[in-house]
């Protein structure tokens, strides 16, 4: 059995847990601020052409050129124009 922590240990983990939380929360916000300013497709992008931006996007991640963040917020954008391509031909 594992000795009990002590009041400021607790105190401690506690704390951290509230500081993780909070990180998570301002991450949340920070992509729900980004999300409305996704742009409507322009008609000159085609379905095929996303296709291969994802493609060198991915590319890009494994080399290590592009930032974890980045990937997600670039990947999330065509993702959503592809959604909105769909939703067109529909």
């Amino acid at each position: 059995m594992s000795r009990p922590r002590t009041t400021a240990g607790k105190r401690n983990v506690q704390q951290q847990k509230r500081e993780k939380a909070r990180a998570k929360q301002d991450r949340r916000a920070a992509r729900e601020e980004i999300a409305p300013a996704v742009p409507a497709v322009p008609l000159d992008v085609g379905e095929a052409d996303l296709i291969d931006e994802l493609a060198a996007i991915h590319r890009m991640a494994e080399d290590g050129t592009v930032t974890p963040e980045e990937f997600e917020l670039r990947r999330e954008l065509i993702r959503q124009q592809l959604e909105q391509i769909d939703r067109g031909t529909r």
